[in-house]
């Protein structure tokens, strides 16, 4: 009889500490797993939270439209005036015509060609607006991007554009010419609003977020270092259009 007892205090003994021993594991296993979502890059808006502190730790380029600039007067054809100028704490990109333009112009200017910072991972911030749209809805649109220009020249590059409540797109020449694919809509967003993107490249992928909230991500295949842009387009039959741009900055490994 003894030795029954004695038997089953050692079972109940054996299967407390099993029960014990399975709580504990299956603690360190949810609080590692929840350890390891929370610094997982494959997880987009953590990414953006985490960016500038654990990735991209060092400022390679700031500009803030602070300084006041003059006029500068352009003709990319015999009708149409390109004038760029920093104004306001803003960088203004403008084109404009007398009569309705007859073929669309896209311009950007030395002031939005961030050509001094060269970089194939980094994280870049800068902010967009339409000031001025005349005739309103149909003059043209503004714009930003990247491409690989310096590394394989005029015509031969690839990149992505975006237009503010248009599309953004994937460009690449094939067979001589300039092909554009659409890869992202972004016709939701109202041109005439500042829009703040964040573009962060990380293993060819780049990640974008627009006003602090990831968008897409897009493999752009391009090996070699990219460089910014900006600037306005102005549409066949428009007559004058203003873009804004403020506050780029890019900070790298």
């Amino acid at each position: 009889m003894k030795g029954k007892i004695l038997f089953r205090k050692m079972n109940f003994r054996a299967l407390l500490a099993a029960v014990v021993l399975i709580f504990a594991f299956s603690f360190i296993s949810v609080s590692g797993q929840d350890e390891g979502e929370e610094g997982d890059l494959t997880n987009p808006q953590r990414l953006l939270e985490i960016a500038d502190t654990e990735i991209f730790v060092r400022d390679a380029f700031k500009q803030d439209f602070s300084e006041i600039q003059g006029y500068v007067n352009e003709f990319p054809n015999p009708v149409t005036v390109h004038q760029y100028y920093i104004m306001n704490g803003e960088g203004s990109d403008v084109l404009m015509t007398m009569q309705p333009s007859e073929v669309t112009v896209r311009t950007s200017n030395k002031r939005l060609n961030f050509e001094q910072i060269r970089k194939n991972e980094f994280h870049v911030t800068y902010s967009v607006a339409r000031k001025e749209d005349i005739p309103t809805g149909a003059s043209g649109l503004c714009w930003m991007g990247y491409t690989n220009r310096i590394a394989r020249g005029i015509g031969k590059e690839s990149g992505v554009i975006l237009y503010p409540g248009d599309q953004a797109y994937y460009f690449t020449p094939v067979d001589g010419e300039m092909s554009y694919e659409s890869i992202a809509d972004l016709s939701d967003l109202n041109p005439e609003d500042y829009t703040k993107f964040d573009f962060i490249r990380l293993d060819g992928i780049m990640y974008f977020y627009i006003n602090g909230q990831f968008r897409f991500s897009y493999d752009d295949g391009i090996k070699d270092i990219v460089t910014f842009e900006a600037g306005a387009e102005l549409h066949q039959y428009g007559n004058r259009i203003r873009c804004t741009f403020d506050d780029f900055s890019m900070r790298i490994k």
